[in-house]
């Protein structure tokens, strides 16, 4: 259900690009540091963006550093972190476990069980430093379970309960800042869960699985619509709520996620979503 909050890389200046990969590659770092090798393998750009947006509202001291890693062990790549990495990582692996644990629930494969048991020892540590945060989020799970269980088509209410974890996750402290970052958060999720649930609609269709868009199964071309009217929506949502926070730092990274990164993302989703659909018929 991750990986849609992304960059759009040419649009970038270089100094931005090197700065973003440098806070996606702390979280590697950290996750690995602190939950084992096994860890890395939750990564994913949407708890990069959290951190970019946290670390540039509050104006953190980070730690830079310049390493190799496996993935290119001859050049020295920019490694930032700071408190906002651990906050994120810690997240990233309560987010990934109830993820592994609905996995195995749904499709029952022993890939995902397998995953699923080796992660329980990272999720206790991460459980126990942020116990409410997790209780909350899998009591939201647990709602999204019922509610696809009773098979709803309305894809508002479904949505939303996705939307307010990611609400949860991004609302850092109690301050000045919460409402808005959860507006955010709340968005956020929203935009990710519609268009997962999009992508996903043809397997999902095959494989006799949840999805709220069934009903346009034989009506794709209005849900291609309806989908983008809906994430255009948020983006605008998004968008104004950005502008509220004023912010300086990396603000060049952060607009171009909003305002071009996800758009792209979503366009292309619809694009490759379409041409599934002409080779269908």
């Amino acid at each position: 259900m991750f990986g849609y909050i992304r960059i759009n890389k040419m649009e970038l200046k270089v100094r931005e690009y090197y700065t973003y990969k440098g806070y996606y590659c702390g979280l590697c770092k950290y996750l690995k540091k602190n939950f084992g090798e096994i860890s890395r393998f939750s990564l994913n750009y949407d708890i990069t963006f959290l951190i970019i947006l946290l670390s540039s509202i509050y104006e953190l001291k980070s730690e830079i550093t310049r390493e190799r890693c496996v993935v290119n062990p001859i050049q020295k790549n920019l490694r930032i972190v700071n408190e906002i990495t651990e906050y994120a990582s810690n997240m990233n692996i309560i987010l990934t476990y109830n993820k592994l644990k609905d996995n195995v629930k749904d499709d029952k494969r022993i890939k995902d069980r397998i995953c699923y048991l080796i992660y329980k020892h990272v999720y206790n540590k991460a459980y126990n430093k942020y116990r409410q945060k997790s209780d909350y989020i899998r009591k939201k799970l647990n709602e999204l379970n019922n509610l696809e269980e009773k098979n709803c088509m309305d894809i508002d209410k479904v949505s939303n309960i996705f939307a307010d974890i990611m609400g949860e996750i991004f609302c850092y402290k109690e301050d000045e800042y919460k409402n808005i970052l959860r507006n955010i958060g709340f968005n956020i999720g929203k935009y990710i869960y519609i268009l997962d649930a999009y992508e996903d609609l043809e397997e999902d269709n095959i494989k006799k699985r949840f999805n709220p868009f069934m009903e346009y199964i034989q009506k794709k071309d209005e849900l291609k619509i309806k989908v983008e009217n809906l994430l255009l929506m948020i983006l605008s949502f998004i968008e104004e709520d950005i502008q509220k926070l004023n912010i300086k730092n990396n603000k060049g990274i952060i607009e171009n996620i909003i305002y071009s990164g996800m758009y792209l993302k979503f366009r292309n989703t619809l694009v490759k979503g379409s041409e599934k659909n002409e080779k269908s018929i």
